[in-house]
């Protein structure tokens, strides 16, 4: 099973769908930064972060 960044890297061509000025090997370096599961930390975090805040926001519109 492939990641969508796998996939997208084994298209042919797949440069092209880029954004003029990147590549990949910037993105790998990118990708390969991290593990998977320290990106899942930062994830989950962001993702408790935001929902304390909209919760706190319903809170204070009642």
């Amino acid at each position: 099973m492939k990641t969508p960044y796998d996939k997208l890297k084994s298209l042919p061509e797949a440069d092209t769908f880029l954004k003029p000025g990147i590549t990949f090997d910037q993105l790998d370096a990118i990708a390969l930064a991290i593990s998977d599961n320290e990106a899942a930390k930062q994830m989950n975090e962001a993702k408790h972060k935001l929902f304390k805040a909209i919760f706190e926001q319903d809170r204070k519109a009642i």
